[in-house]
């Protein structure tokens, strides 16, 4: 079972989680782009189906990611400030695939009948809102207390490149840094 949990986390240096937050914010973010769009008139049938669509891949991708993300959370030493900072990402990147879907919801008719729903849109731009908040304190794992990163300024082009070359004891990083398992 640890080996499969390593798989889905990723390698060292070469974390799962963030390309699966890219591909579900950028559905999410299309998605609302598009309500507000359909909503000041611009190709507004059109707008409505799409928008629903690309709300719909956020919400496909929220299990992986969140799958992934609950992973790295779960190797994260107790009691210290980077996890604290990764439970405030949790519950805000939760509340945000909540608001969501409570978005979709309420654009559902508007998918239907060719309509921009302002509840779908009052949704949407809020869960937009949290999403943003959410990735700046994930970014805060990453880039303040490096949280996944394996820093080896020293490794070859192939060992940077190729999963699974860069091994956490190889960094002149602590190890509770690299939360690897």
């Amino acid at each position: 079972m640890g080996r499969l949990i390593d798989l889905i986390r990723g390698w060292p240096g070469k974390p799962s989680h963030p390309p699966l937050t890219d591909a579900s914010i950028g559905a999410y973010t299309v998605g609302v782009a598009m309500l507000v769009a359909g909503k000041l008139g611009l190709e507004k049938h059109q707008m409505a189906y799409g928008s629903l669509i690309a709300i719909s891949g956020g919400l496909a991708l929220a299990a992986p990611t969140a799958i992934t993300g609950l992973l790295d959370w779960l190797q994260i030493e107790k009691g210290t400030a980077r996890r604290t900072v990764a439970t405030v990402h949790l519950l805000t990147m939760v509340t945000a695939t909540l608001v969501f879907a409570g978005a979709w919801l309420a654009q559902r008719p508007g998918y239907v009948h060719g309509q921009i729903k302002t509840l779908g849109l009052a949704l949407g731009l809020a869960a937009e809102a949290l999403l943003a908040l959410g990735g700046y304190i994930g970014g805060t794992l990453v880039f303040a207390y490096g949280v996944r990163v394996v820093k080896r300024p020293d490794a070859s082009v192939g060992e940077a490149l190729i999963p699974g070359r860069l091994a956490p004891e190889a960094t002149d990083q602590p190890k509770s840094t690299e939360v690897s398992s």
